[in-house]
């Protein structure tokens, strides 16, 4: 995809972009959370999906593209949370160097 062909109209979805935290429980024990540091609106196209068996268990998985407008706080240990489905961040492209729409690719369906 190439900036030029990417609109402002195209932003629907919201996208909630999330870090994940190590929080103290007491007693020493330690729980891994996610936060919400930012949402955004962005515009999200399904690439693939499938299903592979894994610990004798059927798992589905996808795999997306999401365009937001550029962040530069995004790094690929987030998460986006689209429609109250969490998907992990596998790659971050800055479209043509320019510094005004990022191209992330997602998977979900995976354990986070």
């Amino acid at each position: 995809m190439q900036c030029c062909d990417i609109y402002p109209g195209m932003l629907r979805e919201s996208v909630e972009l999330q870090r994940q935290e190590t929080v103290s429980i007491g007693g020493g024990a330690t729980e891994i959370s996610y936060v919400t540091y930012a949402t955004a609106r962005g515009f999200m196209k399904p690439l693939s999906g499938g299903e592979r068996l894994y610990a004798e268990r059927l798992d589905a998985q996808t795999r997306n593209r999401l365009i937001l407008r550029y962040r530069s706080d995004i790094v690929e240990s987030d998460r986006a949370v689209i429609r109250g489905r969490a998907y992990n961040i596998t790659w971050i492209n800055n479209l043509e160097f320019r510094n005004r729409w990022l191209e992330i690719d997602l998977s979900g369906g995976v354990a986070t």
